[in-house]
């Protein structure tokens, strides 16, 4: 007769299953296969990982962000290995899949509000990418490999928009992502006092070291993919902490955020990426349109000219190697690099002017190589709006601009018109303010398109567009602390 499963001790189950990891981790340990040892005893660790994600999704999505934003480390220690994006695409399916079984499990996710321009833009532009499989000109392994620039985004836009909507949430990514800098700023240190690592020297090596190793001095790039990378989004977030610095109400914060903003500033300077002045100077220029406070817009905008009249007319600091090079770029004329670009750029668009729709996914650029010979691919494109354009043609490069363009304007309506509350609104002005200002560098540096840029859009879009929602939470959390005090006080 079969006994019925009820029947077994829990106890008697647990046991058997230690018994056979104990087992299975001698067994290798036997035959010298460490890997395999370790494999077995991380299997309950890693199932204790996904059920903690499960109840809380917010952890699945700081997995894969982690693994984004230090991706430029984690590619150049496995570059060995073959498909090594899978790893960061393994841990995308793992946030979407702790958010599915979470929303299985506890219905408590609002799918409604996945229904903004984020969703809607990025769906738009995922159906063009997918009809860009019959240009006459495209590849389709070319169209796979390039799968982060539309699939993912649509779900990450997705997911991102219906997890966002708690004031929780919002502080944990600003706290976070202040920890990522502060991990990477120790990270330039030591590039620039103890040297490059093994790693890094062979990807010098490689030949990026004609863009790192140059005789004005070494442009430093930390954890990222490269200093343009890096100097880029080291301005937007010393932008970002700088704003959040000044309106936090904890002296506490105050101070934390500062020395953060900081520490941005410094490591922008050390890349020696000269397009990257314009991400704090053009998220400047934004936070006094959306301020609605004159005293405050006065202040910005007074600080954004000294900054353009410090470099653009005056010699002070020349003697500073980082100083001279960001000097430059206010200087166009004597910016060889650009002039280069700039030519470059002409014959792309000779080339496109009979390609409305782009040469095909993953056909931009001197990396491209790899799919064949094609004159496209011998002229560098220097700029993830080139690239965007090269790929996608001018109906492309016009969608995927127009985009932007939607979010940061319906961003700043939410900000300014929607969300009432002055803490989120500061915290949410940061982030756009920081959001634009590294789409305009994107102009001048291909990172844009890198994991851990990709994981800020999405991140911070989400949370701006749901600003209405958050401040519901925040007002609704306040309002309980303030009940549980006055209980309290009754009580005493």
């Amino acid at each position: 007769m079969l006994t019925s499963n009820r029947d077994i001790p829990i106890g008697t189950i647990s046991s058997a299953v230690v018994a056979a990891g104990l087992f299975a981790i001698a067994y290798y340990c036997m035959r010298g296969q460490a890997i395999g040892a370790f494999a077995v005893a991380g299997i309950p660790l890693a199932a204790l990982w996904f059920s903690v994600s499960v109840r809380y999704p917010i952890i699945s999505l700081f997995t894969y962000g982690a693994t984004a934003c230090f991706w430029g480390a984690i590619a150049r220690r496995l570059e060995r290995f073959t498909n090594i994006s899978a790893l960061l695409e393994v841990t995308l399916i793992y946030f979407f899949a702790c958010m599915l079984f979470h929303a299985l499990t506890t219905r408590d996710f609002q799918w409604k509000r996945a229904f903004n321009p984020l969703t809607v833009g990025f769906f738009v532009w995922f159906v063009y990418c997918f009809i860009e499989l019959v240009n006459p000109s495209a590849l389709t392994e070319a169209w796979i490999n390039s799968r982060s620039f539309y699939p993912n985004m649509v779900l990450l836009a997705i997911f991102c928009s219906v997890l966002f909507t708690k004031y929780n949430y919002l502080k944990y990514l600003i706290n976070g992502l202040a920890i990522f800098v502060i991990l990477t700023f120790i990270k330039m240190m030591i590039q620039k006092e103890l040297g490059f690592d093994e790693y890094e020297i062979r990807w010098l090596m490689a030949g990026s070291y004609r863009t790192h190793l140059l005789s004005s001095g070494t442009r430093y790039f930390s954890t990222f993919s490269d200093a343009g990378n890096f100097g880029s989004n080291m301005g937007g977030f010393g932008l970002m902490y700088a704003i959040l610095a000044i309106y936090t109400g904890s002296k506490k914060f105050k101070l934390f955020y500062s020395f953060v903003s900081a520490l941005a500033i410094v490591g922008m300077f050390m890349s020696g990426t000269r397009g990257a002045m314009i991400v704090p100077l053009g998220g400047m220029i934004l936070f006094t349109i959306i301020a609605k406070n004159i005293k405050m817009t006065a202040i910005v905008g007074a600080c954004a000219i000294v900054i353009y009249l410090f470099f653009a007319h005056t010699y002070i600091g020349e003697g500073n190697q980082y100083v001279r090079r960001m000097r430059t770029a206010f200087k166009p004329s004597e910016d060889a690099s650009l002039n280069v670009r700039l030519e470059n750029q002409k014959l792309i668009a000779e080339y496109l002017k009979d390609k409305p729709f782009g040469e095909g996914m993953g056909l931009a650029g001197v990396e491209s190589r790899k799919y064949g010979e094609r004159y496209i691919t011998e002229i560098p494109v220097d700029s993830y709006y080139v690239k965007i354009w090269v790929q996608t043609g001018i109906v492309g490069i016009l969608l995927h601009v127009g985009i932007f363009v939607l979010l940061i304007l319906w961003g700043c309506y939410v900000i300014m018109f929607r969300v009432k509350t002055a803490k989120i609104r500061y915290i949410l002005s940061a982030m756009i303010c920081s959001l634009f200002g590294l789409m305009l560098s994107a102009y001048g540096n291909q990172f844009f398109g890198q994991p851990n840029t990709q994981f800020l859009l999405f991140t911070f879009m989400a949370c701006i567009l749901n600003g209405s929602y958050i401040e519901c939470d925040f007002l609704e959390s306040r309002q309980k602390k303030q009940s549980v005090k006055t209980l309290k006080t009754i009580s005493v």
